[in-house]
């Protein structure tokens, strides 16, 4: 497998489920945080919130493919916004990858994982802790059509570990899916879409 993309809304996971993929494969893991964020902090850089997605998301493609191109394997790339992952088989089409979206049926537990993150976060730390959104961007991505080469995890109470495990699973068995049609897909449908004046729909 080339690259393993975690998607999902925040508190179902992807950063501990990532982080213990790393260990185990001892590969590259990045997550579209890492990219540091000019909009508001950079006094020479007047972009809005859109375009400082896109170049992020750019980058990220560009560090990954670089990777590739060194021979690396299991690549792991994590907390794109979701309307991105409509990209991500143009992006790698020359590569073998899966998407595997981490979703929670009870929002209960959504909401217990974010303030539990909110409570042990440092201090300067900068967290999401808006679960009334994650919990409604869960809902849509657990309605919505899956997309070619892509697999549902839930995650509801499991811990890291025991997701990952699944995960591994699923990697291990998976033939990928490269006849397909990505057009047939509406971008309206993706809950974190950009509108024209760079906030979310």
């Amino acid at each position: 497998m080339d690259l393993i993309i975690l998607a999902g809304s925040s508190g179902n996971g992807k950063s501990a489920v990532g982080k213990r993929l790393h260990g185990i494969f001892k590969s590259p893991f990045m997550e579209f945080t890492w990219i540091p964020e000019f909009c508001n902090k950079n006094p020479h850089t007047s972009i809005t919130p859109a375009e400082e997605e896109r170049i992020a998301f750019e980058n990220m493609m560009l560090v990954s493919k670089n990777y590739l191109r060194h021979g690396f394997k299991n690549i792991i790339l994590s907390d794109f916004n979701d309307v991105r992952l409509l990209d991500i088989p143009a992006e790698f089409k020359d590569y073998s990858y899966a998407i595997i979206t981490l979703y929670s049926e009870s929002g209960e537990s959504i909401k217990n994982r974010i303030i539990r993150r909110m409570e042990t976060k440092k201090e300067g730390e900068e967290s999401f802790d808006d679960y009334d959104f994650s919990i409604k961007h869960n809902k849509m991505i657990a309605s919505r059509k899956p997309l070619p080469n892509e697999y549902r995890v839930r995650t509801d109470d499991k811990p890291a570990e025991a997701v990952a495990e699944n995960i591994i699973g699923i990697i291990n068995k998976h033939k990928p899916e490269n006849n397909y049609d990505i057009s047939r897909y509406d971008r309206g449908d993706y809950y974190t879409c950009f509108n024209g004046d760079g906030f979310y729909k």
